[in-house]
């Protein structure tokens, strides 16, 4: 059997011109050895691969994929193929701010670190987790997640958003929060009792984190670092290089042997190598998965995957 994967329109927006590249390479990780060809219809985009109905559900999963279709001759039908997410998909794509990572972009990173791990994920941390995107598509897809963020206003914007969302899709669910508001060590910690989904943004430096996660270790890391651009660093550089050094060792710490890490990044700033320098020097593994795509002129988007060794 042949199966058709639509390809999101919205992946236009994540990936631009490079949306079907990009899809090809996140196709290819997840599912190594598949063969996929592109097939352009009018204002559509599929791809085909050779895979028979059963894998429908996981396919779903992909970032770029809107539907599945199994195609007999030129007829095609559609398969009901859910992608068991646990929450409704307001949670994560409900909220809206300026300079919000493209939904797209970060379940197409969580996507790939699952796929890199050699262990069965339960957790995962953003420690650069902004105001939870990646938080909230992680407890979509049942795991625990945690998340690091600096800017002492976050949790206010995540408890707005959560309560908005929890109240209109009347999910059950546990919110507490604690410590001295702004102040590192601050905390928002919510639960979902009923798919025993948990959320945890703590306020703190990403350079001291294993202070700030309690010596917890986790499956996945994932993380949208700074691109560069609004971006200025310690002694007004806008390479984030130096931050992301300073956080490389603790962030390996913070990993599960067998896990791994996934970070979107600007590589004309810094570069693929000097990236990857400081992980590897901490004993993670480099793996040669990439999707870049172009955002302007000054940001080439890609990805960094890296795995910790049992």
């Amino acid at each position: 059997m042949a199966l058709k994967l639509l390809v999101d329109p919205r992946a236009r927006g994540a990936y631009f011109a490079d949306a079907v590249t990009v899809a090809r390479a996140e196709l290819e990780a997840v599912l190594p050895g598949v063969e996929a060809t592109v097939d352009e219809r009018s204002t559509v985009t599929f791809l085909d691969v050779p895979l028979g109905a059963e894998r429908a559900p996981a396919l779903a999963r992909l970032s770029f994929v809107q539907a599945v279709f199994a195609a007999d001759g030129p007829t095609l039908h559609l398969i009901d193929a859910a992608p068991d997410h646990v929450l409704p998909p307001e949670l994560v794509w409900g909220a809206k701010y300026r300079g919000k990572t493209h939904e797209l972009l970060t379940q197409l990173a969580l996507n790939l670190a699952i796929a890199a791990c050699e262990r069965e994920p339960t957790t995962l941390l953003d420690p650069m987790a902004g105001r939870g995107t990646t938080l909230l598509w992680g407890v979509r897809y049942g795991l625990e997640a945690w998340g690091l963020e600096k800017d002492g206003q976050a949790l206010d914007h995540l408890q707005r958003h959560l309560k908005r969302q929890t109240k209109l899709h009347r999910l059950k669910h546990d919110l507490t929060r604690g410590g001295k508001a702004g102040r590192d060590g601050a905390f928002l910690d919510i639960r979902f009792p009923t798919t025993h989904g948990r959320l945890r943004l703590t306020i703190g430096d990403s350079r001291h984190a294993p202070k700030w996660l309690q010596g917890k270790r986790f499956d996945l890391v994932v993380a949208d670092l700074p691109y560069g651009v609004q971006f200025v660093g310690p002694g007004g550089t806008r390479n984030p290089v130096k931050t992301v050094a300073a956080c490389a060792q603790g962030w390996a710490d913070s990993l599960q042997p067998g896990g791994a890490i996934v970070l979107a990044y600007n590589r004309l700033l810094p570069a693929r190598e000097q990236l990857a320098a400081p992980f590897v020097a901490a004993g993670l593994t480099l793996h040669a998965t990439e999707a870049p795509h172009r955002m302007s002129e000054s940001i080439l988007r890609d990805v960094l995957v890296l795995t910790k060794p049992h």
